[in-house]
């Protein structure tokens, strides 16, 4: 078991940047300095106490003698100056602490971005089948919700290998000191330490689990009922979702004190042993008679030192471990995630586009075309032939399920069928030019996604070029009849369409996705039922505005009695 989540968790660290892990490792040796430096203050105990309570002792000592004129430092002056350097001493280590403490936080912080963004990356540089499989709850929890944790593991990891080199400092520290109390030590930290791992592992496991589904079935939730918003009124069905969501949100909770009281309340225990265990000793050290009093106090005193300091960093090395536990499934899906873009290297977005190597000139050709989604399932398109001319119009029209939006998914290089070709003036699409094919294409889904921001930046589709030429996008939209609407509102093109396009009809949504994709200015134009919320008219004069730019048109229509108005109809 701790194999495997150490084995996660550095199958994690290897997906860093370079300069990332070289931080880390940084911090690590800034960790072994503050731990040599806290070590240090605690043996310099033994001095210190000797000198307040036997000053006389280290002023007979000729090496001091050098260094001090034991006229002008007589006891008194003895103590107040170890005084001084003991605290001195301390307050360094303190400090230089602090420094490395701020270090770790920041960098637990920011060492996920990398991870984020990767984790990003994936969403949209993804094949488009495996991307159809995902749940975009499951990407947004692992975006967000996910990668929020997964700081917390790493602050932790950090935190508890300092916390580790302190307690290897201390114990060889209390070795020095005194061999046999501190194998006593060590026996007994040993041993409390695999008896609570002993008993929280299996809980941490399943709790994690729980953590993990639990956390994924909320955000998909609020997805749902944002969705389905207008049937949730008309429906009265708010109280259903709501008992709902309370149940979700309360097993998230739960499963969130669970894991902070299995990670916390062992403080306590390992507290009140290390308590008792120094009591214990102190009795043995003053009931024996081979130890001298002032022997006796400087043991006391820095075994006093050493539980105030090494009961929270033990606390702190419980914690790191735990936390890897608790999080091991959120671990195993980012790596999930991560390996599949280091596996894949997806052709798609890798390889460079140059249009001259590729034409469309005259033709498009499907041979012998059949697809399906998973070998259980049915062939939804099954040997499909057909030719498509430059500058023509094809309807694609059929029953549900027939396949119609799979078949544009095809045409577009989404979905590679299994069996049969898609060619391009004898030119076969593959891995090789499928790029350079999909920058002919521009497309229009049946329900276009508008963003809250202005309608010129929805139909550029870019939110930072303040370069565009805005007659470009005039052009896009009267072509695409939205033009007039735009100049009836207040601030014309750079009104807020509000999320969504919330404050816009279905008509005018589907409008504005129609000149972004125009405003693409590429030669093939595929619609999945993009113009449903049109009256024939407009959809007319949307056709005829296009026949005139001799742009190929792919579309998918419901209207089977407009069908006339197309150069071709695929039926499925």
């Amino acid at each position: 078991m701790k194999k495997n989540i150490l084995k996660d968790f550095f199958t994690l660290l290897s997906f860093l940047k370079k300069k990332d892990k070289v931080r880390i490792y940084l911090s690590v040796f800034l960790m072994t300095i503050a731990s040599m430096l806290e070590v240090i203050s605690i043996g310099s105990l033994i001095p210190f106490v000797n000198v307040i309570f036997s000053p006389e002792k280290l002023m007979d000592i000729k090496f001091l003698n050098n260094f001090f004129d034991t006229k002008i430092f007589d006891k008194d002056n003895f103590k107040l100056l170890f005084t001084i350097l003991f605290i001195f001493l301390v307050a360094i280590s303190n400090l230089f602490k602090v420094f490395v403490l701020k270090r770790i936080i920041k960098l637990s912080k920011t060492i996920p971005i990398d991870i984020s963004a990767q984790i990003y990356k994936k969403l949209i540089e993804t094949d488009y089948n495996t991307f159809k499989k995902k749940n975009s709850a499951e990407f947004v929890s692992l975006v967000t919700d996910k990668m929020d944790s997964i700081s917390g593991v790493f602050f932790n990891f950090l935190n508890g290998c300092t916390s580790l080199i302190m307690i290897i400092g201390i114990l060889v520290l209390l070795l020095i000191v005194d061999t046999k109390i501190s194998l006593l030590i060590i026996l007994l930290v040993t041993i409390i330490y695999f008896l609570i791992g002993f008993f929280v592992k299996k809980k941490l496991k399943i709790n994690s689990k729980i953590l993990s589904k639990s956390s994924f079935a909320r955000i998909k939730h609020v997805k749902e009922t944002y969705g389905t918003i207008k049937q949730l009124i008309l429906f009265n069905a708010g109280n259903i979702f709501f008992e709902i969501f309370k149940k979700q949100d309360k097993d998230y909770r739960i499963a969130q004190y669970k894991s902070q009281f299995i990670m916390t309340s062992p403080r306590f225990f390992v507290e009140t042993v290390g308590i008792i265990s120094l009591s214990l000793i102190i009795y043995f050290l003053s009931t024996n008679l081979d130890y001298e009093p002032i022997t006796i106090i400087s043991l006391v005193a820095i075994l006093a030192f050493s539980a105030q300091r090494a009961l929270p960093q033990i606390n702190s090395i419980y914690i790191s471990f735990t936390s890897l536990l608790n999080y091991s499934e959120f671990i195993k899906e980012i790596n999930l995630i991560l390996n599949e873009i280091e596996i894949k290297k997806d052709f798609q977005y890798k390889q460079e586009i140059n249009d001259k190597d590729f034409e469309f000139k005259s033709l498009i050709k499907l041979k012998n075309i059949s697809f399906k989604y998973d070998r259980n399932n049915s062939e939804i398109i099954k040997s499909l032939d057909f030719e498509i001319k430059k500058g023509t119009s094809v309807a694609i029209i059929g029953k549900t399920g027939s396949g119609k939006t799979t078949l544009l998914d095809v045409i577009m290089g989404l979905l590679i069928p299994i069996q049969g070709k898609l060619e391009v003036d004898d030119h076969k699409i593959n891995h090789e030019n499928m790029k350079n094919w999909q920058n002919k294409i521009s497309h229009v889904p049946q329900e276009t996604f508008l963003f809250d921001n202005t309608i010129k930046n929805n139909i550029i589709f870019n939110f930072e070029n303040d370069k565009i030429d805005l007659s470009k996008v005039i052009e896009a939209a009267k072509l695409a009849e939205v033009h007039d609407f735009i100049e009836t509102l207040p601030n014309k093109y750079e009104t807020i369409v509000g999320e969504d396009g919330v404050f816009l009809s279905g008509g005018q949504k589907q409008r504005i996705g129609i000149a972004r994709a125009l405003f693409k200015n590429r030669e093939i134009l595929t619609l999945d039922e993009s113009t449903s919320a049109l009256d024939t008219l407009t959809e007319k004069k949307i056709l005829n505005n296009l026949n005139k730019k001799n742009i190929t048109i792919i579309q998918i229509t419901h209207r089977i009695n407009e069908v006339e108005n197309y150069d071709n109809v695929i039926r499925l």
